[in-house]
């Protein structure tokens, strides 16, 4: 063989070689890119976005410790419970147990702390301060987000004069905000449940004292409290399913907050006059595997989607469940171990 061609042959294994390493670093940086696994957290800021993404920010995460983290589960693909598809965002304000909400187009992600409203900004992946209120602690407050008119409705937001809370109304697009000097029949309560029902156009809400429905017309009244066995003490999370036909109540501590809860409540809101929140059927040992308080929950279509949450009932003790995130079917009311997202057809663009 010539020198010349012993030469060439050096050239292209080299080249060759070159090629591998390129595309043996892409791979790296790829699977890099898909191995991001958030820290496990209760009492985090979280909004859904119907077949979209369920975002989460901050949260307890350790004893005594809370994270700046922020992230998305894909809810426009499909993923197996074990290993949903998450999406790293820029981290955002240290805290735990924010109201939180984000615009229909997912571009703008409000999460209010103390007397400042955070804005997490998609175009940039970055936060800035947004606007200010009086409320002097978001600690234990929860939003719910009509996605019609991009407004979070966070009940006992606003301390008026008579140091009793009002509802505050945050425009997720312009931060601007407004208050209801009428106080809720729930007024100084924290960790309750609450969500945007868009069918009645209206905000429920769910708290040790009872179930009750909130407009900004009307104020608040008795809502449905037929078949709930108890009511929870703290951390439950409540979400409108089947566009608003259904709500889904689960989880919290039991009053006096001896145990987590491992129960889910479905209302049936199409069965006018005789409504009543049905318990689904858990295998006891799946139950313990279920129960928890403060996780984020989200839904699309009929499946309820919910990750974190803590399984210790201690003031500030944190114990992640050993199933992070759950995968609730209303239609067969069942767990189930997959996600599966909607068809592109009926996914919000």
């Amino acid at each position: 063989m010539t020198q010349e061609s012993l030469a060439f042959r050096s050239v292209l294994r080299s080249a060759f070689q070159a090629v591998i390493l390129v595309l043996g670093a892409s791979s790296i940086l790829s699977t890099h890119a898909q191995s991001f696994q958030p820290v496990c957290a209760s009492e985090t800021a979280y909004a859904s976005l119907e077949g979209q993404g369920l975002y989460v920010q901050g949260g307890f995460s350790t004893p005594g410790k809370s994270t700046g983290q922020a992230f998305t589960i894909d809810l426009s693909q499909s993923w197996d419970a074990a290993n949903p598809k998450y999406k790293q965002l820029s981290n955002g304000n240290t805290h735990n147990y924010s109201p939180s909400g984000i615009t229909s187009d997912g571009k703008l992600w409000t999460v209010l702390i103390a007397y400042q409203g955070m804005r997490y900004d998609a175009t940039s992946n970055s936060w800035s301060e947004n606007f200010k209120t009086q409320a002097r602690s978001t600690v234990g407050l929860t939003g719910a987000t009509d996605h019609a008119t991009d407004t979070m409705y966070i009940p006992n937001g606003y301390p008026n004069a008579e140091r009793k809370t009002e509802m505050l109304r945050v425009n997720l697009n312009n931060g601007t905000t407004s208050s209801d000097r009428r106080s809720s029949p729930f007024w100084d309560q924290k960790q309750y449940a609450t969500a945007w029902n868009p069918l009645r156009k209206s905000v429920i809400a769910v708290s040790q004292n009872g179930v009750f429905e909130y407009t900004w017309e009307k104020g608040w009244k008795s809502f449905v409290r037929k078949g709930l066995d108890a009511l929870p003490s703290r951390g439950a999370c409540l979400v409108s399913v089947s566009g608003g036909t259904k709500m889904a109540l689960f989880g919290g501590t039991t009053n006096g907050d001896k145990a987590t809860i491992g129960d889910i409540y479905i209302l049936d809101l199409k069965k006018k006059g005789k409504e009543s929140w049905v318990k689904a059927s858990v295998d006891p040992k799946q139950k313990s595997q279920i129960a928890r308080h403060s996780a984020a929950c989200g839904s699309t279509d009929d499946k309820v989607i919910i990750w974190g949450g803590n399984t210790d009932v201690a003031p500030q003790g944190f114990q992640c469940p050993k199933r992070p995130t759950l995968v609730f079917n209303v239609k067969t009311m069942k767990w189930t171990s997959k996600y599966a997202a909607p068809k592109k057809s009926t996914a919000r663009k």
